[in-house]
């Protein structure tokens, strides 16, 4: 059987990959806030972090309403970062695989 791009089982495939990742994800932060917090916390304090920096890398007015507007949005900046770092890694592994089963 051959994929082709517009197929359904193309879209179910894709699909079913970002809702077991984000599933996955939250199921991973309800497990740390049981278990591990100090661990949400560090997470929490990096994301802020680094908005924080991509925010000073702006110019003045930019910079300052960006951070706000997001620093709003808070937990859901955190969760959708961790679900796309989450993507990211499943989705190397997944192209290492199949480049080591070959065609």
């Amino acid at each position: 059987m051959t994929r082709q791009p517009g197929s359904f089982a193309a879209w179910a495939r894709t699909h079913l990959f970002r809702l077991w990742t984000a599933v996955a994800t939250l199921a991973g932060f309800g497990y740390l806030w049981v278990n591990r917090p100090e661990w949400l916390t560090w997470w929490k304090r990096s994301v802020d972090g680094l908005v924080d920096t991509v925010c000073g890398w702006m110019p003045y007015p930019w910079g300052d309403r960006i951070g706000s507007t997001v620093g709003n949005f808070g937990i859901w900046v955190q969760i959708t970062l961790a679900i796309l770092a989450l993507r990211a890694v499943v989705g190397l592994f997944l192209m290492a695989v199949r480049r080591m089963r070959g065609p």
